[in-house]
C-alpha cells in the first residue's frame, strides 16, 4: 500500500509543478507585454517630441514648406517606426520561445511524473 501512496504523491507533485509552470509563464508573458507597451510608448513619445522640435526649428527659420525638411521628418519617422516594429518582432520571438520551453517542461514533467509514479506502484 505504501507504493500506492507514494505513487499518488508523485502524481500530485507533478500536477502542482505543472500548475506552477503555467502560472509563472502567464505572469512572465504579462510582464513582457507590459514591457513592450511601455517601450513602444516611450519611443513614440520621443519621436513626437523630436518631430515637434524639428518643426519648431523650421518654423523659426521662416521656412514653411521646405521639401528637404519634410523628407528628413519622414525619414526620422520611418526609422523610428521600423525600430519599433523590430522591437515588436523580438518581443514576439521571445514570447514564442518561452511558450515553447514551458510546454516542453510541462510535457516532460508529465512523462517523468507518470514514469516515477508507475515505478513506485511496481515496487
Amino acid at each position: 500500500m505504501g507504493g500506492l501512496a507514494e505513487s499518488g504523491q508523485k502524481i500530485y507533485n507533478m500536477v502542482e509543478d505543472n500548475k506552477n509552470l503555467r502560472g509563472n509563464y502567464k505572469q512572465e508573458h504579462q510582464r513582457l507585454l507590459h514591457e513592450q507597451q511601455v517601450n513602444t510608448q516611450k519611443k513614440t513619445n520621443i519621436l513626437e517630441q523630436n518631430l515637434a522640435e524639428r518643426r519648431a526649428r523650421v518654423a523659426a527659420m521662416g521656412i514653411s514648406n521646405d521639401g528637404s525638411a519634410m523628407a528628413e521628418q519622414n525619414r526620422e519617422s520611418y526609422n523610428a517606426h521600423k525600430d519599433m516594429a523590430e522591437d515588436d518582432y523580438n518581443y514576439y520571438n521571445d514570447s514564442v520561445k518561452k511558450r515553447r520551453d514551458v510546454r516542453y517542461k510541462i510535457r516532460s514533467n508529465a512523462v517523468n511524473g507518470s514514469i516515477d509514479a508507475t515505478e513506485s506502484l511496481l515496487k
